[in-house]
């Protein structure tokens, strides 16, 4: 696949991510996908799902906005932000009802037009202090 194919088929994961259209979000990867978020241990699919649907639980209205992609190889890194309401419990913290934009970065390794890698990082600090987890700096 060329990058500019692969880059468009990040974007798509991104945008099925939105739209929570599991069918073809869990479509885009390969069932034997190595996932890892944030510098935390591999999941596969099924615990990355999980986890999707956690932060779908907590997050409505989710929207990846493409600030920027970059693709060598098999490789696409896509800077984005990131944002959503905070309507549903997220690692203790209780509703909050406040609007949420962090920034972040997804890397896919893509074979045959699927992506069987994928790296996410994003601002959790960022996230805490918005939803009132914990107080910004003074």
């Amino acid at each position: 696949m060329s990058t500019d194919t692969n880059k468009q088929k990040a974007r798509a994961f991104y945008e099925y991510s939105d739209k929570l259209d599991y069918a073809a979000w869990l479509a885009a990867m390969t069932p034997g996908v190595v996932v890892h978020a944030n510098g935390g241990d591999a999941m596969d699919r099924e615990q990355f799902e999980g986890m999707h649907r956690g932060m779908m639980d907590a997050f409505s209205n989710g929207r990846h906005i493409i600030d920027s992609q970059v693709a060598e190889g098999d490789w696409v890194a896509t800077r984005l932000t990131w944002t959503a309401m905070h309507v549903g419990d997220f690692n203790g913290v209780p509703a909050s009802n406040r609007p949420v934009r962090i920034a972040g970065a997804g890397y896919d390794r893509f074979k045959d037009g699927k992506i069987v890698e994928h790296q996410a990082h994003f601002d959790v600090m960022g996230l805490m202090i918005q939803i009132g987890a914990i107080p910004a700096a003074a």
